[in-house]
């Protein structure tokens, strides 16, 4: 049976049974060079707003498209001003404690120094590469116990906290 999902296009989901198991890709915009990482293609291109525009590439071809990864990074305060953005407008915010967000960026910076992501400061990598992901700051931080449910709610490290 045909795994059918309303938001992939037809043509891009696979079938588990008689193939490997659907996987994510490289897709790049060829209007625009807008790079996705996903099972699938957007059907509009979210930069250039172009239908069907999406062409599979290598990881290498992505990294180039991408600025190269390590050779780029961000500064601390393009990352401040980036979980600021990220946070606008949700459920939760940016710590209101700035000398605590300072400390934990350092930290985050200090991660992403030594070990190439920026990982949550508050937590232990287990050198397993995909369980180690789910470290990388911010985190999926409203699944967690210290948030999910709870009214005074924060992600394991306090960089966000619920919105009062």
């Amino acid at each position: 049976m045909d795994l059918i999902r309303p938001s992939f296009p037809s043509n891009m989901i696979e079938n588990s049974v008689r193939r490997a198991p659907l996987r994510k890709r490289y897709w790049r915009c060829f209007v625009c060079n807008d790079i996705h990482y996903g099972i699938a293609p957007p059907e509009l291109c979210p930069t250039c707003k172009v239908l069907d525009a999406y062409v599979e590439i290598s990881a290498d071809e992505a990294r180039k498209f991408l600025g190269g990864g390590p050779d780029t990074p961000m500064a601390w305060e393009d990352f401040r001003a980036a979980i600021g953005r990220f946070a606008a407008g949700r459920e939760f915010e940016v710590n209101p404690d700035a000398a605590k967000v300072d400390l934990l960026l350092t930290g985050i910076f200090e991660n992403e120094k030594n070990h190439g992501l920026k990982f949550c400061p508050c937590r232990l990598r287990t050198k397993v590469p995909k369980e180690d992901f789910r470290l990388v700051c911010p985190c999926n931080f409203t699944i967690h116990e210290t948030y999910k449910g709870v009214p005074d709610g924060e992600c394991w490290c306090g960089l966000f906290v619920r919105r009062k």
